[in-house]
């Protein structure tokens, strides 16, 4: 797309709080994969430290179909985990499959700690986040593939990971949550069962710079923002050479154009958001398409609000909305 959308009042348009996040945002190198990825470093959170009431466990979870085996991180109530003292082996619980954001190309399992932690203790869920493969080195379908297994293994004999198949979701934020939708998509393709839920969080779901709020980027005046640069950078990566028509659905969801069948869907998004067009177009999609969807865009909000402490009275609500639709599909039909 060669002209850029209509103007972005930046200052104006953003919560007071998010104004000091902007401003290390505009020092990000966006040239490269190489200085995005060491822009990010330069400002990501350390890791937080574990909470008493939540048992943390890295694993190894078996590969599937001839795929390497796949790290991940579990988070469960402190002592409910499989062969725990005190475990009870009659409430298996239920559990989000959680995937980490980065554009694709960034981000790791320690990036969402305090926020899954916080998941488990308000939830009394358990949490299994994926160390998926991540481009330009593992371009698609090699972080799909990850989750891919990782679902299966869990779906495939929940009794041996104490959680409840009924009360299996999948979920992310930004790239991690366009590699969720595209596994519901590819659960469809390949006749197994959907998730309970999807969750949804500012998913990065289209790579062909269709929307006005992707365009609105382009020119460098729009200061802190992911810019449009960056964006075709990692879509680059990611597609590792796919390009126009060859690029499928679940490599980029919003190029779907049968959305039936899917799991029931919650997506949410600021309105200061480059993708924030894509994400109301899908979720209008997934509703017309019959999926039960439910959308939250909440103003003066920027990317990555999930991950960030929430400074401001609107990511503070974007982060209990998401507790609560977790809630919601985790309670028990009847």
């Amino acid at each position: 797309m060669s002209s850029a959308g209509p103007a972005i009042d930046v200052k104006a348009r953003v919560e007071p709080g998010t104004v000091a996040v902007l401003d290390r945002l505009a020092r990000w190198d966006l040239t490269s994969v190489d200085t995005i990825r060491v822009s990010y470093g330069a400002v990501a959170a350390p890791p937080a430290p574990p909470k008493p009431q939540v048992t943390r466990l890295d694993e190894k979870i078996p590969g599937v179909d001839g795929r390497p085996d796949v790290t991940v991180r579990w988070y469960r109530p402190a002592g409910s985990g499989p062969g725990e003292a005190g475990a009870d082996a009659a409430a298996p619980l239920p559990c989000l499959l959680w995937l980490h954001g980065g554009a694709y190309i960034m981000g790791n399992l320690d990036e969402n700690d305090d926020r899954l932690d916080r998941m488990v203790i308000e939830l009394g869920c358990a949490v299994v986040s994926v160390d998926w493969r991540l481009a330009p080195e593992n371009p698609y379908p090699a972080g799909l593939d990850d989750a891919e297994t990782v679902w299966r293994q869990i779906a495939g004999d929940p009794a041996a990971y104490g959680v409840d198949p009924a009360r299996l979701a999948v979920g992310g934020a930004s790239a991690g949550a366009g590699v969720a939708a595209a596994l519901c998509l590819r659960l469809r393709e390949t006749g197994r069962p959907q998730p309970a839920f999807q969750l949804l969080i500012y998913p990065m779901l289209d790579d062909r710079e269709l929307t006005a709020s992707i365009r609105a980027i382009e020119d460098p005046g729009h200061w802190g923002l992911w810019h449009l640069r960056a964006n075709r950078l990692s879509w680059e990566a990611y597609l590792g050479g796919l390009a126009g028509d060859d690029v499928p659905p679940t490599a980029a969801p919003a190029r779907a154009t049968d959305l039936s069948g899917l799991a029931p869907a919650y997506l949410c998004c600021g309105d200061v958001d480059a993708f924030v067009d894509e994400i109301v177009d899908y979720a209008a999609r997934l509703s017309h398409a019959g999926v039960p969807t439910e959308l939250h865009v909440y103003p003066g909000v920027i990317h990555g609000g999930f991950g960030a402490i929430p400074k401001t009275p609107r990511t503070a609500q974007l982060l209990r909305d998401v507790y609560a639709a977790l809630a919601a599909a985790f309670t028990p039909a009847g």
